[in-house]
């Protein structure tokens, strides 16, 4: 058939149209912990708080904390996705796959948020974040009740005879500052280069579809974010709530941190559907040997986020 204008421009509208229905139809998990920070320039930069300060009652001058531009910076990255078909392909009318194809360039745009945010948590443990430690580490600074300076430690690690397992987390997502920050720059587009001058198609007799966009993601405050390895059950999560609710501000009143949400790879999802959603758990006997069931305390405790991106990977 002719490869005519009218052609071409029906062929244009029906790539657009899947190209922005899928761009619009993921469901991300990354948005409850994440806080999203537009982005105007080739970089944000992002100030070092030492404390999340809270309010005080006001004697004398007021206590002023300064946000220093100089703490972080998140680099945009430019991402793009690109197809062809050939000029033979095109006078064939064989393009039935091409509208398809495109709409999978739209889902991979819409999930590619989501991709870079469990990315970025995941190198959490070799990558800094504002205070200069590494995102989960087991010296960041906090205070004690008398505002003394103490070390502690936002990941958990096995206990004694405990195995290590895959990663888990939990956030406390209840706050507008957040444990993680997905910055958009510049929303992903579709681009034609379908005009038989063009160069592709005069050259090469392909013509091409091509997507891009620009973003990143970077790590916000740790207090909010807490990891471990250890067996995902009753004990390790009392402990790692029990962790995140220690932190203080410097006169030494809590900050009243408490976990709101627990996110795991699908590998640990009948652990954590048993404990954030079971009634009975199992309970060790007063013999100290034998595995009971007993009443499950920490149903419904957070919600529970199944995210496909997470490493199955044995942590530690």
């Amino acid at each position: 058939m002719a490869i005519t204008v009218g052609y071409i421009n029906a062929l244009k509208t029906a790539v657009s149209l899947a190209f922005n229905k899928y761009l619009n139809t993921a469901a991300p998990t990354y948005k409850s912990f994440t806080m999203e920070v537009p982005s105007s320039a080739g970089a944000n930069f992002y100030p070092k708080l030492a404390e999340l300060p809270g309010f005080r009652e006001w004697h004398g001058s007021r206590v002023i904390h300064r946000l220093d531009a100089a703490g972080m910076a998140i680099k945009n990255r430019t991402f793009e996705q690109t197809i062809s078909i050939s000029r033979e392909d095109m006078e064939d009318n064989n393009t039935g796959f091409l509208v398809p194809a495109v709409g999978q360039i739209g889902a991979d745009a819409a999930a590619l948020p989501d991709k870079l945010v469990y990315e970025q948590l995941q190198s959490g443990f070799k990558k800094k974040c504002m205070d200069g430690q590494y995102f989960f580490d087991t010296d960041h600074e906090t205070y004690d009740e008398t505002g003394k300076i103490i070390s502690y430690a936002n990941l958990g690690t096995p206990q004694s005879s405990e195995s290590a397992g895959p990663w888990w987390y939990l956030f406390d997502n209840t706050q507008p500052l957040k444990a993680m920050i997905y910055q958009p720059r510049r929303p992903f587009t579709i681009t034609p280069k379908t005009k038989v001058t063009d160069g592709n198609v005069f050259n090469d007799r392909e013509f091409v579809w091509g997507a891009d966009g620009r973003c990143a993601a970077g790590f916000g405050l740790f207090q909010l974010a807490y990891a471990s390895c250890r067996p995902l059950n009753a004990t390790s999560f009392a402990d790692a709530v029990s962790a995140m609710g220690m932190l203080r501000r410097r006169d030494g009143s809590p900050y009243g941190i408490s976990p709101s949400q627990l996110v795991v790879p699908k590998n640990l999802e009948a652990a954590g559907r048993a404990l954030m959603k079971g009634d009975f758990i199992p309970t060790l006997a007063p013999d100290g040997k034998t595995w009971i069931p007993g009443s499950n305390e920490w149903a419904q405790a957070a919600e529970l986020v199944i995210a496909p991106r997470l490493s199955y990977a044995v942590g530690g």
